[in-house]
Order: structure tokens, then C-alpha cells, then sequence
């Protein structure tokens, strides 16, 4: 079943208590019609109920998920999808700073441009990027996978300690510790059926893609490496 939402007259905790009452009584679908860029629409929500944004989306939609589908029609402002567990956000046009931010798990997609900070601290999941993404890219990122078909600006994948982030164009700048890796086969059969899925596949040849990781030297301090850690700071 499908429902639709007008969320032209409705503040946003009355949108968000019906998108979960909607989903609690089996709809399938909802449509929000008139986001008007609303920020935290469909914070916090825990069912498998595909949640359509007709329109621009705010601060944190669909934060701290837990098995829902976003599909944002428009561009979204900060930090969509921070602190998901599982679900997946796909976004047809572009994203703000701090896309995908501390998510554990699920799926993030911006088939436009991302902002700064994109992934910061990504603990799991898979975030992939169209375009291109701003500074601090991948800042601090534990766990998890970052595809970026475009460019990436300073600072990408600083301080990260695990996780891959794989490369199509060119970085401004590579963070502190963040190394370029082998790009094996079995990582190129991922990046072709990720690509395919979410039709990117024309936005970068597959030779194209660059494996960046952790090298590992910031994984524990020593006054030993004091300058490092310096710079690093």
C-alpha cells in the first residue's frame, strides 16, 4: 500500500509520528509531498517502509535508521543518514556537508556532488558519491566502504584507522596517514556491480578508481613519532 503525506501544513514531529504510524499499520510506501527542506524528516525510524521526499530535504533526514529506504528527489542538507544502522538514502541531486556521518551500517547515495566532511567518522556501511566531495573527506573513519566517482578535496580520509575509500578522479590532497592502496580484481567486480546498481556506471571507467586505506602509523601514539603526531593534529 502507499500513502501520501502533505507536509505543507504539518510541523515536523507531526510528520515524523505519522510516517511512523503509517508504517506500523503495513504501508509500504509514503510520499512526502512539500518537504520544503524540513529538517530531521523521518528521524528514527525502525520499519522496512520505503519513504518517498518529493522535493528538498533538510538537516539529518533519515537519521539514526533502522531498515527504512529513502528516496530524496531533491538535494539534501547535513548530515542525511547520520548514525544509521541499516536501511538505505539515495539522493538524486546533491548533498551538504557531513553526508553519511558516523553511520554503522546501510547504504548512503549522492548521485550529485557532497559536501565536506562526507563519512566523517563512518563506523560500517557503504556511502557512494556521483560527483565530487569537499575537504576532510572520510575524517576519522573506522569501518566501512566510501566510493567517490569524482574528485575529492583536501584532507581525504585523514586520520582514518580502518575502512577503504576508492577513488575515481583525483585527490586534492590525501590526509594524514591515508595511503593509496592495490586495487585488486575482486575490488573492481564491487565497484562495477555497486556502480551498476545505483546507475553510475557511465560517471568513471573502472581503471579509473583509486584504493585509499590506513597506513597505520597513527594507530598508537609514540613520543617516538611526536612530530608526525604533530602534524597530524
Amino acid at each position: 500500500m502507499t500513502a501520501t503525506l502533505d507536509c505543507a501544513t504539518l510541523t515536523t514531529r507531526e510528520i515524523n509520528v505519522t510516517i511512523k504510524r503509517l508504517a506500523g499499520e503495513g504501508e509500504s510506501e509514503i510520499h512526502l509531498l512539500n518537504p520544503e527542506a524540513r529538517h530531521s524528516l523521518g528521524v528514527a525510524v525502525f520499519d522496512p517502509v520505503k519513504i518517498v521526499v518529493e522535493g528538498t530535504a533538510g538537516y539529518f533526514c533519515g537519521a539514526m535508521a533502522d531498515g527504512p529506504t529513502f528516496h530524496i528527489l531533491g538535494n539534501t542538507g547535513w548530515s542525511a543518514g547520520e548514525c544509521m544502522l541499516n536501511g538505505e538514502i539515495v539522493v538524486e541531486r546533491n548533498a551538504a556537508s557531513s553526508t553519511g556521518a558516523s553511520i554503522r551500517g546501510g547504504t548512503v547515495v549522492v548521485k550529485g556532488h557532497a559536501g565536506a566532511r562526507t563519512g566523517i567518522s563512518q563506523k560500517g556501511g557503504l556511502i557512494v558519491i556521483g560527483g565530487d566531495t569537499g575537504y576532510m573527506t572520510g575524517f576519522m573513519m573506522q569501518r566501512g566502504t566510501m566510493i567517490i566517482c569524482g574528485d575529492a578535496a583536501e584532507g581525504l580520509g585523514d586520520s582514518m584507522y580502518a575502512g577503504t575509500i576508492y577513488l575515481g578522479g583525483e585527490p586534492r590532497e590525501l590526509g594524514s596517514d591515508a595511503v593509496l592502496q592495490e586495487v585488486t580484481a575482486e575490488d573492481r567486480r564491487f565497484l562495477e556491480d555497486t556502480l551498476a546498481r545505483y546507475g553510475l556506471s557511465e560517471r568513471r571507467a573502472l581503471s579509473d578508481f583509486k584504493k585509499i586505506g590506513s597506513g597505520g602509523k597513527l594507530h598508537n601514539f609514540s613520543k617516538a613519532d611526536f612530530e608526525m603526531w604533530r602534524l597530524a593534529m
